[in-house]
């Protein structure tokens, strides 16, 4: 008699050829178009080199720059202003006259339309709506609803893949939201409907992404579960880099938008072969299900296929066994539980903001944003790597405060290079490389300070916070405190992190709490002071206090 599920699939294999081909097949795809689109909306939103346009050039023999350059001031950086133009008169019988107007040394804000460079977008929001100058926030509006439409599918569709509708069936839900509301975008022209229909594509981006991730996650075993992660990581920063090519070769943005529509279509070829997971499938107690699901794994293994009434005994067994869920809030009524919750979920706010701004620093060399978005998204591929290996053998806590207080440091030496384009694309470089790791940390802390109960709300309820610090981070870097604002920022973010998070305990080498009392004792016997890590765990073992 098995004494959990995790024992009885290890009787038909919990690594064999049916999770190595769901990892390839599921994992890898998916995380891999998600990666994409959640970057093609940078593309989109981008805002190129422009000026005002003064009609008239026609009507002379200048040239466009002669023109321009007649017409618009030049800023105190020696560049061509943006939103404002200078006065220009035009005198009675200009026919006859050389010079038939007159320039005066007074400007005036854009009242005829832009002009844009298009060396490098064809067009974006802002040139085919008009989002330039007072109207350039617009765009992160756009940007902000979208993540605001993630944080609110975040908090609705999991909990109802938990509870009603399953892992598979909320999957092709969520795609469906997509495709109804990314298409229209090409169409409208008013913010407004932006804004809502970027909402509520928005809805389903973490459910693109989580529903398949679980399936696959809940029939590995324990050990091969940080592998998955990793190589979903390592696929969405593919993804990410992959974005660049894509908007380079499309650079329109309703051209970008239909492009993103089309992975959640080629998903949809997952209908007829994506099972749903046996857990959920057990746990809801569909024993008929989820034999079907463990037969087809220990045949495609090459296990002895077992009798379907026996294993249908067995199930019953186990689901008669489980323990009554409880909701994340029970978490609360446990002092070091509560305090070690809230602690994650104030650190993923301040760990996303940062991830945020690295993000949508495509501008960074602003004459070429696709290898500005490609470097940036190469800093990723080493991260989630390097977190493994340094959280594996440096334990949790210490490499939490390293990647913290070197995020810091490479913010404050950016602060010194904001004109230097190259060496400021490096440092956000390292800076994005270390804000990943650290939701890479916070990720493992996660699921391995919360109780089995509740591990995947505490996990969900992280995401959302993420989420909404994605929601601001486009406006630090668009403020007038100045280009190095967004770097002070992120050292403030750090310092933050690094008091906060003094009382986490330290978790390597501990098995995953089950209960509420094993999380809150976690740390005894461990003393915060000294530095636990892989080779000294052993003598540190924590004493479970029931409680």
């Amino acid at each position: 008699m098995a004494k959990d599920f995790d024992d009885l699939l290890s009787h038909y294999g919990n690594y064999g050829t049916y999770q190595k081909w769901m990892i390839a097949l599921v994992i890898c795809p998916t995380s891999f178009f998600v990666g994409m689109n959640s970057n093609l909306l940078l593309f989109q939103m981008a805002i190129p080199k422009h000026w005002c346009h003064t009609p008239g050039r026609e009507r002379t023999k200048l040239t466009d720059t002669e023109w321009k350059t007649l017409t618009v001031p030049m800023t105190k950086e020696g560049e061509f202003s943006s939103c404002l133009s200078y006065n220009v008169e035009w005198k009675r019988d200009e026919n006859q006259l050389e010079v038939p107007f007159v320039i005066y040394n007074d400007t005036q804000a854009c009242e005829n339309d832009w002009d844009y460079s298009t060396s490098e977008f064809t067009s974006t929001w802002a040139t085919d709506l008009g989002w330039f100058c007072e109207k350039e926030e617009y765009s992160n509006y756009v940007y902000s609803a979208s993540i605001l439409g993630s944080c609110i599918g975040t908090s609705i569709l999991p909990p109802l893949s938990d509870k009603y509708t399953g892992r598979r069936v909320m999957f092709f839900v969520s795609l469906i939201l997509a495709i109804v509301f990314t298409l229209p975008v090409v169409w409208f022209r008013a913010l407004t409907a932006h804004v809502i229909l970027r909402l509520l594509a928005g809805l389903a981006f973490e459910s693109n992404f989580q529903m398949p991730y679980l399936i696959v996650l809940e029939v590995l075993c324990p050990e091969k579960r940080a592998l998955a992660a990793c190589v979903s990581f390592v696929a969405w920063t593919l993804g990410m880099c992959c974005t660049s090519l894509i908007a380079w070769l499309l650079p329109r943005w309703d051209y970008l938008a239909l492009i993103s529509v089309l992975p959640f279509v080629l998903c949809g070829l997952y209908w007829g072969h994506l099972p749903e997971s046996p857990r959920w499938l057990l746990a809801h107690g569909r024993i008929s299900a989820c034999a079907d699901v463990v037969m087809k794994i220990a045949k495609v293994n090459g296990y002895p296929i077992p009798s379907r009434s026996d294993l249908e005994v067995e199930l019953m067994l186990l689901r008669n066994n489980q323990k009554e869920d409880l909701s994340l809030t029970h978490a609360f009524k446990y002092p070091k539980l509560r305090r070690n919750t809230i602690i994650l979920l104030l650190l993923s706010f301040a760990c996303y903001l940062t991830y945020g701004i690295t993000l949508l620093s495509i501008n960074v060399l602003s004459s070429n944003f696709f290898l500005s978005h490609f470097v940036l998204s190469l800093f990723e591929l080493p991260s989630n790597i390097l977190g493994w290996l340094f959280t594996h053998y440096l334990g949790r806590r210490f490499t939490l405060f390293s990647t913290v207080i070197l995020t810091g440091i490479f913010s404050f030496a950016a602060c010194f290079c904001i004109h230097d384009k190259w060496v400021l694309l490096t440092l956000v470089g390292f800076i994005k490389l270390f804000s990943t790791q650290f939701i890479y940390i916070l990720v493992v802390l996660i699921t391995e300070v919360l109780p089995t109960t509740v591990r995947a709300t505490g996990y969900a309820w992280m995401t959302v916070f993420g989420l909404a610090a994605m929601m601001i981070a486009p406006y630090p870097l668009t403020t007038e405190l100045g280009a190095s604002f967004p770097y002070i920022l992120i050292i403030g973010l750090m310092v933050f992190s690094l008091v906060i998070s003094w009382p986490l305990p330290e978790t390597i080498g501990l098995p995953l709490p089950q209960t509420f009392p094993d999380s809150e004792n976690m740390d005894v016997g461990r003393p915060l002071r000294t530095w636990i890590h892989h080779w000294n765990s052993s003598e540190y073992s924590s004493k479970k206090v029931e409680i």
